[in-house]
């Protein structure tokens, strides 16, 4: 297989090395995010607002930040026609998808201050965990498309059962919520969408894994 920096290698190469490191940084960005929700969630379990709050105020700056790379890569370099226009799009694309993945971070640590009052069951933390695999092997998918193409895709079916595993645990956790007298109807509700924002991670994590491969098979 070939590889991102190979298949890309037409159009201005001061812009394309420029937006690597930017894609980079936003793999580090998703990365870092999904590591502090999990933190957040174990905070939330103990009952430490404090800790939860600052966290939650990072990876809303994370966020902020995501948005200021990919509007960077969206005006500086996709729109002075780094590559061409296919190659564009694809870029467009991936960016996009692993915003996505930030953006469900910020969702789900919000909701997550908003719930801090009720202790959540324990595998809460146990999808979350999940979660963070899933994008910290996304993380590394990404830096391996500049290299290999052929490791990119092997971590990206990691990446697939991961989410197959937080899957399970969300449907435990919907299972156990159903017949635990803990929680009221509310409390109870709060907790299940709860707990589908933070698989959203991985899903969104999985997506873009997907798309990873659709790039190998595309231009190998």
């Amino acid at each position: 297989m070939g590889t991102f920096s190979k298949i890309f290698g037409l159009g201005d190469k001061s812009l394309q090395e420029q937006s690597d490191e930017l894609l980079l940084k936003l793999g580090k960005l998703l990365q870092s995010a999904s590591a502090k929700l999990r933190v957040a969630i174990k905070d939330w379990a103990k009952g430490e607002d404090d800790n939860l709050k600052e966290l939650s105020s990072e990876i809303i700056e994370i966020e902020r930040e995501a948005d200021r790379v990919k509007d960077e890569l969206f005006e500086k370099i996709f729109s002075k026609k780094a590559y061409l226009p296919q190659q564009t799009q694809d870029r467009h694309q991936l960016v996009v998808r692993m915003d996505s993945i930030i953006d469900a971070t910020e969702d789900a640590v919000r909701l997550i201050v908003i719930a801090r009052k009720i202790r959540p069951p324990g595998k809460m933390t146990d999808l979350a965990k999940c979660t963070w695999i899933c994008t910290d092997l996304l993380q590394d998918a990404i830096k391996y498309l500049f290299d290999n193409f052929e490791r990119a895709v092997d971590i990206s079916f990691k990446i697939d059962k991961v989410r197959e595993e937080a899957r399970d645990y969300q449907f435990d956790l919907v299972e156990e919520l159903l017949y635990n007298d803990d929680y009221n109807a509310e409390e109870n509700h709060l907790l299940h969408y709860i707990s589908r924002m933070i698989l959203q991670v991985a899903l969104r994590a999985e997506d873009t894994g997907d798309f990873i491969r659709t790039l190998a098979i595309k231009y190998s």
